[in-house]
């Protein structure tokens, strides 16, 4: 199975995503991000939200720019779905554990459909807008080439 892993080439996330609650460690695993997603068409935000160009880490919910799709074990997986549920419950107010499992499954079932998509090894970026139906999600793709401790 696929998943999303985060890239940090520099220590740019860090400052940009610093009045959000920071940025996702580099290696560390992450989720689309969907359920954090702001109301897109509200404008300029203060802060900044950049909930339109950014996936969420599971551990540090930091953002990330870049997304690497790689390879997940089950019990990784399992444990990454239970991660994100303890998040939902304790600090975004789930009403019950049950909901807050239900939401993180789904949130990494949308995200391991996304990563099947793409060949593992290869970066993502994501643009999210409004539209009709909500908001739509589009990706670029780049391939890497080895450089220093990071495949670009």
């Amino acid at each position: 199975m696929k998943f999303l892993k985060a890239v940090r080439l520099d220590d740019s996330d860090a400052r940009i995503y610093a009045e959000e609650g920071g940025a996702a460690d580099d290696g560390e695993w992450l989720v689309s991000g969907g359920y954090a997603v702001c109301d897109l068409a509200a404008g300029h935000r203060r802060p900044p939200c950049h909930c339109d160009t950014t996936f969420v880490g599971v551990g540090s919910h930091g953002r990330c720019t870049i997304a690497e799709v790689a390879e997940i074990d089950a019990t990784m997986y399992a444990d990454l779905s239970e991660r994100l549920a303890q998040h939902f419950l304790n600090d975004l107010g789930a009403p019950s554990l049950e909901a807050a499992r239900e939401a993180a499954k789904e949130e990494c079932a949308y995200t391991a459909d996304l990563a099947a998509g793409f060949p593992a090894d290869v970066w993502i970026t994501v643009k999210r807008e409004p539209t009709p139906e909500g908001v739509g999600e589009h990706y670029a793709l780049f391939k890497r080439l080895m450089i220093g401790a990071h495949k670009l």
